[in-house]
């Protein structure tokens, strides 16, 4: 068995113990639930993203639909694309495409002072570079041995809590630290707890999805669901290609400020990719990485094209993978499909979007939790030097320091930098890579 091979295998593979391996096929109607519970608990991230851009830049109705229709278009296409592959591009893995949000100060600053053809364009032209760099990207899962893949886990899931907890407080929005909204997030955290633990089989990998269900049916009863809005979404709509315009030149310093967050899309997506390769249990392969790299940019340009957002691998996949033993890319897949069908079916997306924050947010928290577990487990298994400990000591802490960073803690640093330097996931895993590539191992060996 080869060095790659063996790395998933036992210790390395985490506690994740999978019902539906990769390349099962559980029928029609088990994927189709299965991928439409991997699809929610992702949705409203993937609807966030548009939703602030047009609140950020007072887009009148018919632009915001144009965006979010062409984000759904771009986040299906490249799910499914990611899920089964298209000749090299996608990793053949269950993963999730969405919105990435650190790309949301390019688009607002290039629309405000050029256009919103010219932010699109930027981001077609980034897409393309990310496709034109994926080989290159693609070897770096030499630098990701498991206490840099465990760390990498780590590093997301106590990342992510802060989006989890602003989403299930319901800050920003008038539920904000409400006692309901806060008692609907303890309550699906529970009944989570509940549900994983006194059901089997086909429930238990169900647990998010009637979790969701029972928080959405609760919230109607308390009167936080307005089915007015689903009566005003159209039946069908088609997405146009260039909804703002044409292609228009965004000036050399929006599309390097681009390219840099691409540049951050693709650390990311390459930890997540090996997390997941880790996780279901096959070997953690350059093919992969160079896949899902493109596959971000190829999707990100697709989605420019109609309208939407930069797009990139989401880190939920872990968590419900973890917790629900579903590891199937062909439930992902129908996930996609879903996606498409929201997007061309406005009724049937807005009937999802109703979800109140607090039902979403209190699945979240559970689930970047299962994630950070996930990371914890691997580098408890593998942690067997003071060096593996200064690595992971030192990648968290500027990792979770830069989260915690007050407002302006960086305004030193050059704009087109600064994306990428706040992004502390980012610079927490770039961290890890490297002191694993300089630090010396003669300490190796158990403590």
């Amino acid at each position: 068995m080869s060095d790659q091979a063996s790395a998933v295998h036992g210790s390395d593979r985490g506690f994740a113990k999978l019902d539906l391996e990769l390349n099962d096929y559980p029928g029609p109607l088990k994927t189709s639930l299965f991928g439409i519970q991997h699809v929610l608990v992702m949705f409203t991230a993937m609807v966030g993203g548009p939703l602030i851009v047009a609140r950020l830049l007072n887009l009148p109705d018919e632009t915001r639909i144009a965006m979010l229709s062409g984000t759904m278009i771009g986040c299906g296409v490249a799910t499914m694309i990611s899920a089964l592959g298209l000749g090299f591009i996608g990793p053949r893995l269950p993963i999730v495409m969405g919105v990435f949000y650190i790309f949301i100060g390019p688009i607002v600053a290039i629309a405000k002072e050029i256009s919103l053809a010219a932010a699109m364009t930027a981001l077609i032209i980034g897409g393309l570079v990310q496709f034109a760099w994926s080989p290159l990207i693609g070897k770096l899962h030499r630098f990701f041995p498991p206490i840099v893949t465990g760390t990498t886990i780590l590093l997301i899931g106590t990342g992510l809590m802060k989006i989890g907890i602003n989403v299930a407080s319901g800050f920003g929005t008038p539920a904000f630290a409400k006692p309901l909204t806060i008692g609907l997030a303890a309550l699906m955290i529970l009944l989570i707890l509940v549900i994983t633990r006194f059901s089997k089989g086909f429930i238990r990998a169900l647990s998010l999805f009637i979790t969701m269900v029972i928080g959405y049916v609760v919230a109607a009863a308390f009167g936080l669901i307005d089915l007015g809005t689903v009566a005003r979404a159209d039946w069908v709509t088609v997405p146009k290609p260039f909804p703002y315009g044409g292609l228009e030149w965004p000036g050399l310093i929006a599309v390097i400020t681009v390219v840099v967050c691409f540049f951050a899309t693709a650390v990311e997506t390459t930890g997540h990719t090996l997390a997941v390769s880790r996780i279901v249990g096959v070997p953690q392969e350059g093919w992969r990485i160079r896949g899902a790299v493109s596959n971000d940019g190829i999707g990100s340009s697709l989605s420019a094209l109609f309208g939407g957002m930069a797009l990139t691998s989401y880190s939920q996949n872990i968590g419900v993978i973890s917790l629900t033993g579903v590891g199937s890319r062909f439930v992902v897949a129908f996930g996609g499909a879903f996606l498409i069908v929201m997007a061309l079916v406005p009724k049937v997306g807005a009937i999802i979007a109703l979800m109140p924050n607090a039902v979403l947010g209190g699945v979240l928290l559970f689930m970047f939790g299962m994630v950070a577990s996930v990371g914890i487990d691997i580098i408890g298994r593998n942690l067997t030097s003071r060096r593996d400990a200064v690595i992971v000591a030192a990648s968290l802490a500027v990792g979770l320091g830069i989260q915690a960073a007050p407002p302006g803690a960086f305004e030193a640093i050059a704009p087109a930098l600064r994306i990428l330097v706040t992004d502390g996931i980012v610079m927490g895993i770039l961290l890890a890579m490297l002191l694993n590539l300089v630090w010396p191992k003669e300490e190796e060996g158990r403590r």
